[in-house]
């Protein structure tokens, strides 16, 4: 079950930053319903952050009890750690996309 979820917020967290990725908030690159959906995207994540880190911490805590006793994890686990990392990379992202997104609002 632990395997399950963990590897369903992997997927979930690495989906946002590959959409946060694609993102241009650049008035010449894209049209103005791209720059729009770019825009509700970012407030979609930065609302769904703090329930991102819950999650992660009772995933990695859950991890951990794990570890302590010893269980063997199979094969294809996926780690905690691994689905922390994608979630620094998301907030490093985000961060990014909403100085540009500043940046872009006093132009207006």
């Amino acid at each position: 079950v632990l395997a399950e979820r963990i590897h369903e917020n992997y997927e979930k967290i690495s989906n946002a930053k590959n959409r946060l990725e694609g993102i241009s908030l650049e008035g010449s690159s894209g049209a103005t319903s791209e720059i729009v959906l770019g825009v509700t995207f970012l407030q979609e994540v930065t609302q769904q952050l703090p329930s991102w880190h819950k999650r992660m911490k009772e995933l990695a805590d859950s991890e951990k009890l794990l570890k302590r006793q010893r269980h063997t994890f199979r094969g294809d686990w996926v780690e905690a750690s691994l689905v922390g990392g994608q979630l620094q990379q998301v907030e490093q992202l985000l961060a990014k996309r909403n100085r540009t997104m500043q940046e872009r609002y006093l132009l207006l």
